[in-house]
């Protein structure tokens, strides 16, 4: 990962060298506000979940943890982990804000710190969440119960994307956080294409995390369906936005 983080400072863009005028506005609207954004209230959130010391039986569907692949983890274990950070976080809320976001769908809820600032963009998002893990998924469906604008699966996401209950749905962005496998990645990639519109987005996490997800990366921003991709290092966003050619852009976070 550090060679990988050393290519990338050395290639990142600031707002001067964005050629694209739909680059040009993410990155002034959304990376420059993100570091300001106010999300308080999903960092105390955060807070409780790091002293959360409640044990449950953790189930791994993807490629693991490089800290702790033990069976039985902690809350706090799994926030600290599996939790994205809150620099990533701002940068969800920011986009969902912006973009007027109003339909989401992610892959990997985990203890639900992504679907929080998710709905920190926007409180009414209507947003369908999957967790593999059956502990885990029982533990945020309690943080989430008393919010109807989320619904939370459990499943192995495979299993579930295949439901035909989502064969019309189309969603303003896709948020893919989990199994960080090489194929398993590809094909949530398919399917993503397969639900969104010309304004969507599809934002994944780890992008560089291994060198599967590094070769997974890369076959995606091959793909000629993707016409804007951007690499913020720990994310990968891209979007299907017809008539535009293709361009890719390391942009600095």
């Amino acid at each position: 990962m550090l060679k990988a983080y050393l290519t990338y400072r050395k290639s990142r863009l600031n707002a001067h060298g964005i050629h694209s005028p739909f680059v040009f506005d993410f990155y002034n609207a959304v990376i420059k506000f993100a570091k300001k954004r106010d999300t308080r209230t999903v960092e105390q959130f955060r807070e409780k979940l790091y002293t959360n010391k409640t044990t449950v039986h953790f189930e791994d569907f993807g490629a693991g943890s490089r800290k702790n692949n033990a069976d039985m983890r902690t809350i706090s274990e799994i926030a600290k982990n599996a939790g994205v950070k809150p620099k990533y976080g701002r940068l969800l809320a920011q986009l969902v804000d912006h973009y007027a976001v109003e339909s989401a769908m992610e892959l990997g809820t985990s203890v639900g710190l992504g679907a929080s600032y998710l709905l920190n963009g926007n409180s009414q998002l209507q947003l369908i969440s999957i967790e593999g893990c059956e502990a885990v998924a029982d533990f945020s469906q309690q943080h989430f119960e008393q919010n109807e604008n989320v619904r939370l699966i459990q499943g192995e996401f495979s299993k579930v994307l295949a439901d035909s209950q989502f064969n019309d749905l189309k969603f303003d962005l896709i948020y893919i956080d989990g199994n960080h496998q090489l194929e398993p990645t590809l094909n949530y990639f398919e399917f993503a294409l397969n639900h969104i519109h010309d304004e969507s987005f599809i934002i994944f996490d780890d992008i560089h995390w291994s060198e599967e997800m590094e070769a997974a990366w890369h076959q995606i921003l091959k793909d000629n369906r993707v016409h804007v991709s951007m690499d913020l290092f720990q994310f990968g966003i891209v979007c299907r936005r017809k008539g535009q050619r293709k361009q890719h852009f390391v942009l600095k976070y």
